[in-house]
């Protein structure tokens, strides 16, 4: 019998594979990402009252199993054991993004960004921002949040690939291709065809934005 506190080193390691898929650091996407689904699962399976492992464990089934809604149940879960945590708010606002729930996602990541203003996750609250505001066509915005999570973290993919199209479709083609350069260095191996299997974003217009900013900044189909 394995002990429950083993729950949160299964869900640590279940969202390291999630990072590894959103950096396009995987090698073997299918079965990193499968290994990364089973880890989630036995780290729920083992412990249901630990609110860090419900917190990553629901964050990685919703990227990497597309169980947008489980995954939002458990990061709720989370968020009843312990309303302190920022990031159960901010990682819960990335399942919403993915599933469509833009205003909501905003409201809980300025609230995980209240929570903890030094936090050393910030620049992924920032990308979350970013995002949102990328969906909802505010491209001025957008590409401001990302600014800042580039900042802190220029290896980021997820933050330079929202600040490449979100410059392009505000019309900054010059600065939207100098991130784009970042973005193919940090990864050769994007394309437009691959963005649906490297971010689970449900809704097809917001689809749609993404696949179109980064068309207009230069990533090839």
């Amino acid at each position: 019998e394995i002990d429950p506190d083993f729950s949160s080193a299964y869900a640590m390691a279940a969202w390291c594979h999630c990072w590894r898929k959103v950096n396009g650091w995987m090698e073997d996407r299918p079965g990193e990402t499968q290994e990364g689904i089973l880890l989630a699962r036995r780290a729920v399976e083992l412990n249901r009252g630990d609110a860090v492992a419900l917190t990553r464990s629901g964050h990685a089934l919703g990227h990497l199993a597309g169980e947008l809604e489980g995954g939002i149940a458990l990061l709720d879960r989370a968020l009843v054991l312990n309303p302190n945590l920022a990031a159960a708010w901010f990682l819960g606002a990335f399942l919403r993004i993915w599933h469509g729930e833009t205003g909501a996602a905003i409201e809980y990541l300025a609230h995980a960004m209240r929570l903890s203003p030094l936090d050393p996750e910030l620049y992924r609250m920032q990308a979350g921002m970013a995002l949102a505001n990328l969906f909802q066509g505010h491209f001025e915005a957008a590409s401001s949040w990302a600014q800042k999570a580039f900042r802190e973290l220029p290896s980021f993919l997820l933050a330079v690939a929202i600040l490449a199209a979100s410059y392009a479709l505000a019309g900054r083609l010059t600065e939207a291709r100098r991130a784009l350069e970042q973005l193919r260095r940090l990864d050769s191996r994007l394309r437009l065809g691959s963005v649906a299997d490297w971010l689970p974003i449900q809704r097809a217009e917001h689809l749609a934005v993404l696949v179109d900013g980064l068309r207009r900044a230069g990533l090839p189909e």
